[in-house]
């Protein structure tokens, strides 16, 4: 039986990785969805997907047999952690001015933006630990951690919106034309 760690949206997502056939897997519940998912990976063998590192169905069942590893932030503590990014954008949006903050020091700041930048999914703590990089007053930059996941739809965002964008190149060089 699948852990119950998972959420039905995790579930989702190793359905349509790995293009398995359950009929209109969205529309059940999640206890329905687990028990649809391990038939499943019990009688047939997963195909190859660049998104999970799962060769066989063994090991993708034996994973999800397993507590999740990576618990996320429940909805209370990630509510938390979005009102203190809010607080920690206050700070940089108003001229990196402590008067004009929440906070009683930089140290204090550069802590919450450590805590903030183990939170890197949710995009407002990347936003604000981005805006608090750019403060003159903190010498050692913090780095945001980011899960593989949404790292991958950060750069497929990337390059979707760097093909909308027109280009032209601009070349100055010498061009002779004759008239016959």
């Amino acid at each position: 039986m699948i852990h119950k760690s998972f959420t039905k949206k995790d579930l989702l997502d190793f359905i349509d990785a790995y293009d398995m056939e359950i009929e209109d897997p969205k529309s059940l519940s999640k206890k329905d969805l687990q028990v649809q998912l391990d038939n499943y990976l019990q009688s047939s063998d997963i195909p190859f997907s660049t998104e999970y590192d799962f060769n066989s169905s063994e090991d993708l069942l034996e994973y999800l047999k397993n507590e999740k590893p990576n618990i996320d932030l429940n909805y209370k503590e990630k509510g938390e952690m979005i009102t203190l990014a809010k607080r920690v954008l206050k700070y940089t949006r108003n001229g990196y001015s402590i008067a004009f903050a929440d906070f009683l020091d930089i140290e204090e700041i550069y802590q919450k933006g450590i805590l903030l930048a183990n939170h890197g999914d949710i995009p407002t703590c990347r936003r604000a630990v981005d805006e608090l990089n750019k403060d003159p007053k903190i010498r050692n930059k913090i780095q945001i951690k980011i899960s593989s996941r949404v790292k991958k739809d950060l750069d497929k965002k990337k390059i979707e919106k760097d093909s909308l964008n027109n280009r032209y190149k601009f070349e100055k060089k010498y061009i002779n034309i004759s008239f016959d």
